[in-house]
């Protein structure tokens, strides 16, 4: 996990002249890491110890960038380039998911789970409001990377296996849209009519799907891996946690339409606008697209069969 972190900071450090950027996130890790140990070495010499096992959640949210320790997300992710964001938003949430997963038995732990459910109920809240009036793209991927990972966190604690799933779609998403807002260097929400000015529909079609892949909306993957994770609520008869997250996932598509509508601001309005051929090599982007769709079918196709 250390290494992971080092490996950021030198990237970090190679992309931006200003050193406090990366000075910044060297700080949170390694004040985040120094807790997480001093924490667990306290942990072993204590049994089912409830509060100990809150500030280790704490020390997790903080190494995250969820509630309430999310503030220094958009902060350093709004000086960084899209393929570091990428990474910011997949690579370097994934070590510290399972490290948590590793460190509790969710399974034996109700009190554990109504922490988890509080965390995820205000991560998600407050990405879903602060990112609908903010114009800096950069900052609205990190506030819906903060949403999905509270998501990733939940899920992790009742399917491991799911979690995976989830996971590896969302990368892929987020590759996708990260590489192609690289590509045409967009950084502002109104920079994306900026894919309608040219006779590309290709990108513009791909990058609208993977927004509603993000967004969560049915028939995709994400919508069909949280609807079995609120069902596993339901069954646990924690209806007031299904009404939250269902609210909460009507909020956070709401800032992804808003994305979708930018986007396709000038099509919308005039449906035959594009001009000179704009060509971009599409294998690459193709496969992914092709990779998502046939997801989502496998996984609709098991879900009709079970």
């Amino acid at each position: 996990m250390e290494i992971n972190t080092l490996l950021m900071i030198l990237f970090m450090s190679i992309q931006s002249k200003n050193s406090i950027n990366s000075f910044n996130y060297f700080i949170i890790q390694s004040i985040s890491s120094l807790m997480l140990i001093m924490l667990l070495i306290i942990k072993n010499n204590l049994l089912n110890n409830y509060l100990m096992d809150s500030f280790i959640l704490m020390t997790f949210s903080m190494k995250l960038g969820l509630f309430p320790f999310f503030i220094w997300m958009p902060m350093i992710n709004s000086h960084l380039n899209w393929i570091l964001i990428f990474f910011m938003s997949t690579t370097q949430k994934l070590i510290p998911l399972l490290i948590l997963n590793l460190t509790f038995n969710f399974n034996n732990k109700e009190n554990i789970m109504w922490f988890i459910y509080l965390m995820v109920i205000f991560s998600s809240m407050t990405a879903s409001i602060m990112s609908i009036k903010e114009l800096n793209l950069k900052k609205i991927l990190t506030y819906s990377s903060i949403n999905h990972s509270s998501w990733m966190l939940f899920i992790i604690s009742i399917d491991q296996s799911m979690f995976y799933l989830y996971f590896m779609f969302y990368s892929c998403s987020m590759m996708f849209f990260c590489f192609m807002l690289n590509k045409f260097n967009i950084n502002k929400i109104n920079d994306l009519i900026k894919l309608n000015l040219f006779n590309h529909k290709f990108i513009n079609i791909s990058m609208s799907l993977n927004i509603l892949i993000l967004s969560a909306l049915p028939p995709f993957l994400t919508f069909m891996i949280k609807m079995n994770a609120m069902k596993i609520i339901l069954f646990n008869n924690h209806y007031f946690m299904i009404i939250m997250f269902a609210i909460l996932s009507i909020f956070t598509v709401i800032f992804y339409m808003m994305i979708l509508i930018k986007m396709n601001f000038i099509f919308l309005i005039k449906n035959k606008i594009w001009m000179h051929p704009f060509k971009l090599n599409n294998n690459f982007f193709s496969i992914i697209l092709t990779f998502l769709l046939t997801l989502n079918i496998m996984f609709l196709l098991f879900q009709m069969l079970n």
